[in-house]
């Protein structure tokens, strides 16, 4: 009986497995895990710490147990340490008793997703200071929560993590600073966008303090007290440290690999990494922008789960391609949704191309048609009409418009092409110049008077 091995039972690894079983059930799978938890939903972690979620236990989708019953066997607490891809098995340490021992495969699929990566700082290690990438940094932030009720808490880096997680204190009742190194928050988002984020962040009662350098985290014992920056000092009780991520790939270092700058794997379309018998998917890997066709490392759940799949076909024996990503994520903020998709005019630059931008705000409704608001649409486009990318934000529908615009973007449409797409239509939904139609069309006329 074949052996399939899997470093990581997360989403790419648990699709993975899933595929296979289904596809070639004489394959015995075995997933390795280093944590004490498996399939489970992460992006819920903030809205489980801020009571949306009542339990942790509901961010599961499958326990050990339910996974054994499909012929998936999963070692939890089991960190994979070394490659001995020459030999077909790796080294694995037992982290309950520090015993370490090999795991054979024929097959090895590296779904090791990424790790939280902290700022270069002293004094981070404090009982007061978390990150949040996984269950267990939720468990322990959500009792320090409920044991410590803290007041005050102070989040360091405005990416998806930050801005929800401040939205979440904010419901328990704690008064909240953000601090940035940079002006831009979300990656770098439109001026228009992000003015609206800061506007509704502070509406609801959130301190930001942008350009803000942390160059000291002033402790008393084992806690943190306060952030001293070049804008000033930061006081507050909790500290959550969102600062960004990175591939969690250290234990592949010597092994014949490919492994980029960021320390992301690079495998092919069909999650083949070049070496015999070994697969990757998930945030360890650096993915094709569909827009560009350069390598972009964009850790997102939904590809990671895509990656699984097409992985676990190919290891059955039935190809299956991986076409790339177009990075659309949306998040929210209070009352704020966000949506990105494609490129950003400075990424559109940085790959050749010559982006064209505007920005717009029309109604999400018919105005005669109670509730609604204001929808910002910031379109990218190269000097020929092709979309390269948009972000929306608005109180409602930003899903569905910023899905219509990455379908766009990945069929290669033009800003004509958008203004004529045939979007439905009816006061409680939409005004009959949809907000993108409208935004499609000022984009056009500003192509066309170049």
């Amino acid at each position: 009986m074949p052996r399939l091995l899997i470093v990581g039972a997360m989403a790419a690894g648990m699709s993975a497995a899933s595929k296979v079983r289904r596809l070639s059930p004489e394959w015995e799978v075995t997933a390795l895990d280093a944590g004490e938890d498996v399939s489970y939903g992460a992006c819920g972690l903030p809205y489980w710490l801020g009571g949306v979620t009542p339990s942790g236990s509901d961010l599961y989708a499958l326990t050990t147990e339910q996974i054994a019953e499909r012929g998936v066997e999963v070692l939890l607490r089991t960190r994979v340490t070394g490659l001995l891809e020459g030999r077909k098995r790796v080294e694995a340490e037992d982290l309950r008793n520090g015993r370490t021992r090999e795991e054979a495969y024929d097959a090895l699929l590296i779904a090791t997703g990424a790790r939280a990566v902290l700022p270069d700082l002293r004094g981070l290690d404090a009982e007061n200071c978390f990150s949040l990438h996984d269950f267990g940094d939720g468990r322990r932030l959500h009792r320090f929560l409920e044991e410590e009720r803290p007041r005050s808490a102070a989040i360091w880096g405005m990416g998806y993590i930050g801005l929800e997680m401040a939205e979440n204190f904010r419901a328990r009742g704690l008064t909240v600073t953000m601090v940035n190194r940079s002006s831009q928050i979300l990656g770098g988002v439109a001026e228009p966008i992000r003015d609206r984020i800061l506007d509704t962040l502070t509406d609801h009662g959130v301190a930001v303090r942008l350009q803000s350098e942390v160059r000291e985290a002033m402790r008393s014992g084992d806690r943190i007290t306060a952030l001293d920056t070049d804008r000033g000092t930061v006081n507050a009780d909790l500290f959550l440290v969102a600062t960004g991520v990175r591939p969690a790939t250290d234990f592949l270092r010597g092994s014949p690999l490919r492994i980029d700058g960021s320390g992301a794997l690079r495998p092919d379309e069909t999650c083949a990494t070049g070496v015999h018998g070994i697969w990757a998917a998930g945030d360890c890997c650096a993915v094709r922008n569909r827009i560009t066709g350069q390598w972009a490392y964009v850790p997102l759940g939904t590809t990671a789960n895509k990656m699984g799949r097409v992985a676990g076909s190919n290891i059955a024996g039935v190809r299956e391609r991986f076409p790339g990503i177009v990075a659309t994520a949306i998040m929210k903020a209070f009352d704020l949704e966000v949506g990105i998709t494609g490129l950003s005019a400075e990424d559109a630059a940085a790959a050749g191309f010559d982006p064209v931008t505007v920005d717009v705000e029309a109604s999400t409704r018919a105005e005669y048609y109670p509730g609604g608001g204001t929808a910002s649409v910031h379109l990218v486009a190269d000097g020929r009409g092709r979309l390269l990318g948009g972000q929306i934000c608005a109180p409602e529908g930003t899903k569905g418009r910023i899905d219509t615009l990455a379908a766009a973007l990945t069929a290669s449409m033009t800003a004509d092409e958008l203004a004529s797409l045939d979007l439905a239509y009816a006061p409680p939904f939409a005004p009959v110049w949809d907000p993108l139609l409208v935004a499609a069309n000022v984009l056009r006329s500003k192509l066309k008077n170049r």
